[in-house]
């Protein structure tokens, strides 16, 4: 049964809620923010101020790689934070995600940019799981990278955050949910029908079942976290609403549970605040690993 929270999308015609789902039409600038973090991305990748180990392999497909970024004198085991990048997971690449790199490493942390294969090459269902077997081998190999296994963050965009939700519930059963120390949800989609009824379905193709068990917002988180919801103050009406959904949701279940409608973003600009060590979302994550440290 449908959230109450959500109905106002349900109710739209197929028409506004395209429009509502496509968070360019009302951006600022949607191609100058993905352009800058690509740009800086590059810029992450061969900046002598932190080492780089790029394109690692944690599955078989070509997109299973990921890019580890730490600080040239790193004192381990580090912190890390995971980033999973959006693109209704239909777009994007770890090649836009690592924007935000190197005010994480200077800040003493290790910071990881997350690829996965995109629908429709596989179902929503094996992407999924690609991203949850990222989390895995992270915390399994978390010695060999100097990380520390207890104090991995994840932080996922739009579909992204979707991604991370799903980690934060468990919701492949594959124990990746006792792995984090704490999950940041930047204006996540967390409950699949809305979107399935929307353009996105027409390559994602998420099949009844899969709305059913890939919603996030349908389960419990699988262990009592630090959880940062943040959305945009000028985001579409369905993204705030999927963030509320996901706020309610974790009330009561989860303790330290913090939400920031940042005044003045957009779908795209909102991910400036994980790159600005001033921001409310960046301290709030600098604080989530001081908490796995003094729990």
């Amino acid at each position: 049964m449908i959230h109450p929270l959500l109905e106002a999308s349900l109710n739209l015609s197929r028409e506004d809620l395209d429009h509502q789902l496509s968070p360019s039409l009302t951006a600022k600038d949607a191609n100058a923010a993905l352009a800058g973090q690509m740009t800086a991305t590059k810029a992450a990748l061969v900046d002598n101020r932190h080492c780089v180990s790029p394109d690692l392999a944690y599955g078989p497909r070509p997109r299973q790689r990921l890019d580890i970024f730490k600080p040239l004198e790193a004192v381990c085991p580090l912190p890390c934070l995971m980033f999973i990048h959006g693109g209704f997971w239909q777009e994007g690449s770890k090649e836009v995600s690592g924007f935000a790199a190197h005010s994480f490493t200077s800040q003493g942390w290790a910071y990881t940019s997350v690829g996965y294969t995109l629908t429709p090459e596989v179902t929503l269902t094996e992407l999924t799981a690609e991203v949850h077997d990222a989390v895995a081998f992270i915390h399994a190999n978390a010695a060999r990278f100097g990380i520390d296994p207890s104090r991995i963050i994840i932080a996922g965009h739009s579909a992204g955050g979707h991604l991370t939700a799903s980690i934060l519930t468990d919701l492949l059963g594959k124990g990746v949910g006792d792995k984090i120390a704490g999950a940041v949800a930047i204006s996540a989609v967390v409950e699949l029908e809305p979107i399935a009824k929307s353009y996105v379905n027409d390559l994602t193709r998420m099949s009844e079942s899969e709305v059913a068990n890939l919603s996030p917002a349908r389960l419990p988180p699988q262990r009592d976290v630090p959880v940062h919801i943040v959305v945009g103050g000028d985001e579409p009406e369905a993204f705030q609403l999927q963030s509320d959904l996901l706020a309610e949701h974790l009330q009561g279940q989860i303790t330290d549970l913090t939400f920031c409608r940042a005044a003045g973003r957009d779908h795209f600009d909102i991910l400036d605040v994980l790159a600005d060590p001033e921001s409310e979302t960046f301290q709030t994550i600098l604080s989530m690993a001081q908490q796995a440290v003094n729990p």
